[in-house]
């Protein structure tokens, strides 16, 4: 298991409380707020940590450039995406892999 997976499982097994305030404590060290996609709607809702909690439910936007690659979570979660305000969270992500076919 990896860490972006033992993170996953920790916020699983968390009540609505406990999750919200484990997000709370990544948003410390989230860069979304500088990144050049991230624009004034994401700020006025204060949108950050895309990569765990998925992309804007109501913002539109177009790509100006990614960040996420610098981002200090990509170490500290195991992170390998990017594009999280766009193509939705680490776990989405992960899981619209398609399964390798074994011979």
């Amino acid at each position: 298991m990896d860490i972006f997976e033992e993170f996953s499982k920790k916020l699983a097994s968390m009540d609505e409380t406990g999750r919200d305030r484990m997000i709370a404590e990544q948003k410390d060290h989230c860069v979304c707020g500088v990144c050049p996609t991230y624009n004034e709607c994401m700020g006025e809702k204060s949108e950050l940590c895309y990569c765990i909690v998925g992309h804007s439910p109501t913002c539109t936007f177009e790509k100006k450039g990614c960040i996420c690659p610098t981002c200090p979570l990509k170490v500290t979660l195991g992170l390998s995406k990017s594009y999280y305000c766009i193509k939705g969270s680490e776990q989405k992500q992960r899981m619209q892999i398609p399964l390798k076919k074994t011979p």
